[in-house]
């Protein structure tokens, strides 16, 4: 079973919603993010990492499948069997979002998420929700188990 281990929430003020969240939920910083497409701070409970990001790029959150805008923009599931998952979600009408080249160079580009590299493979849903799937999930994420 797959399990929610990634949430990613567009912001125009990404310090001010991460303060909330720490303050009101006693969520825990456990990395910052400053790319060419984002910046902002990855936030967890021991269990799923929340991603506050401002995008740098419009191009950044139209390659993910979602609009340059607030709210939450990607959920994301760990899973054991990026193979199977992956034929799971297609069979089901997933849509995948880029070929496989295009998506392990991306990720060799975002070393910060996972302090080393992060396979991710990003689908949308039937309702237009982008989600994606990972082996070695998210910082602050304690993967599949549990």
């Amino acid at each position: 079973m797959a399990r929610i281990r990634h949430i990613a929430i567009g912001t125009d003020d990404p310090e001010a919603t991460a303060k909330f969240y720490m303050e009101g939920l006693g969520l825990q910083q456990v990395g910052r993010v400053d790319s060419p497409t984002a910046e902002g701070y990855y936030l967890s409970d021991g269990h799923v990492n929340m991603a506050i990001l401002k995008w740098k790029q419009e191009w950044a959150s139209v390659t993910e499948g979602a609009p340059k805008r607030t709210g939450v923009h990607h959920i994301g599931f760990g899973v054991e069997d990026m193979d199977s998952a992956q034929a799971q979600v297609l069979s089901a009408g997933a849509v995948e979002h880029v070929e496989p080249k295009i998506r392990e160079e991306y990720n060799q580009r975002r070393p910060e998420a996972t302090g080393g590299g992060n396979v991710e493979v990003k689908f949308t849903g039937p309702d237009g929700v982008t989600f994606d799937l990972s082996v070695h999930g998210w910082a602050g994420t304690d993967q599949v188990a549990g």
